[in-house]
């Protein structure tokens, strides 16, 4: 498997890039605690600002820092812009200042299309599964911030950029969650679990099945009428059945054969890989659901637990996981604090997903905080040992 760049620049490089992004997840934990406790009532710009300061902030800035060390390839210059253009990006939500979410969101779009020229540069000298895995992600990444850069371009001018009919919102939302990060993910779990170095077939058709169902289903909600979109949902149905079971054939069984009860980057990627499943289970629910009822009887928990089973279960527990046994010099198991946090973390997960699906307030009240303090425990041990180690991991 991979080992992190021997150059020491590289190294600090990675380490900024994930300290950056844990310092995003902070504006995301505190607002999503506070919501969950009903404590302040949020407005929409104070949500949004969540969702980015998450999505972008912590989950795309640790998978464009992690793809840096799956491919032994860190450019300072993509590190340094996006370091400084999300959190300005962020910044512009909470502001709810429309003309300049659309002028960082362009800036930003501009670098995002860099790390999508460089990414593929990667993947054509690296021929293995895992790397071409990750860059099929970031490519749904690449298209998805452009409909969504567009989206803040037309609220700001007022202008109609896109077709008639056409659900932007949906098809953005559609590509920046499961052919980007679930996709992304099993190229990352693939590459420390089975550390997969070729191409193989089953695997292919697992990676490519994900991505041309988001690529589907993004398209139809951009370009077609609402029938078609919803055949389209039929199809990306079938795509990411097909693509979760080759998962669960190829790589969950040696995923789960960790120990579990050591406090360990193992069990967190273990999980995640788990998380996978249980992601796109719910997915493919909100699809049916899509698809028999139409958009409008979709319930807004639903879609908001399908989105955190991925962004909590499957990319929070995975880049912890991967910063755990990247500082593994120390002793990989993370003591007493990773304990604590991982189960509290994803009980407190489950607890939340739960009272989504059950549209139980009182549930919510109980997982969401659960869930926040158990990630900012791990993410403390996280961040302890990326500032005090030499980043030299285990091969393993």
């Amino acid at each position: 498997m991979s080992a992190l760049p021997r150059n020491g620049g590289d190294v600090d490089v990675l380490r900024r890039m994930y300290l950056v992004a844990m310092a995003m997840f902070l504006i995301t934990i505190t607002i999503g605690i506070l919501n969950g406790l009903n404590v302040v009532e949020f407005n929409r710009d104070q949500l949004l600002t969540h969702v980015h300061s998450g999505t972008l902030g912590w989950i795309s800035l640790a998978l464009i820092t992690t793809t840096m060390w799956l491919t032994r390839s860190v450019d300072r210059r993509i590190a340094w812009a996006l370091a400084i253009l999300i959190p300005i990006y962020v910044a512009a939500f909470y502001s709810g200042n429309l003309p300049a979410r659309a002028t960082a969101g362009t800036a930003l779009l501009v670098v995002i299309l860099w790390v999508l020229s460089w990414a593929w540069r990667r993947a054509m000298a690296d021929r293995s599964l895992p790397v071409l895995a990750v860059v099929l992600g970031l490519t749904t990444f690449g298209y998805g911030a452009v409909i969504g850069v567009l989206i803040q371009v037309q609220l700001a001018t007022k202008a109609s950029i896109f077709p008639a009919g056409a659900d932007a919102i949906g098809a953005h939302a559609a590509a920046m969650v499961f052919s980007y990060l679930i996709l992304a993910a099993m190229g990352l779990i693939e590459w420390r679990v089975k550390g997969t170095q070729d191409r193989p077939r089953a695997g292919l058709v697992q990676i490519g099945a994900l991505f041309l169902g988001g690529f589907v289903l993004s398209g139809a909600l951009l370009f077609a009428g609402d029938s078609a979109a919803q055949a389209a949902g039929g199809i990306d149905l079938l795509l990411n059945l097909v693509a979760i079971v080759l998962f669960a054939v190829r790589v969950l069984p040696a995923a789960v054969r960790t120990s579990w009860g050591a406090a360990t980057g193992r069990r967190h990627i273990a999980t995640s890989a788990v998380f996978v499943v249980v992601a796109m289970a719910i997915f493919m629910y909100v699809i049916y659901l899509f698809i028999t009822k139409g958009a409008a009887e979709i319930s807004p928990r639903v879609l908001e637990a399908s989105d955190h089973a991925a962004f909590i279960g499957v990319i929070t527990n995975l880049v912890l996981g991967m910063i755990l046994l990247a500082t593994g010099d120390q002793g990989e198991d993370a003591g007493l604090g990773g304990q604590v946090g991982f189960w509290v973390m994803n009980a407190g997960l489950l607890v939340f997903l739960y009272g989504l699906m059950t549209d139980s307030t009182s549930i919510i009240a109980i997982g969401a905080p659960a869930m926040g303090v158990g990630i900012l425990v791990v993410l403390a041990v996280a961040a302890m040992r990326l500032r005090t180690s030499s980043l030299s991991p285990t091969e393993a």
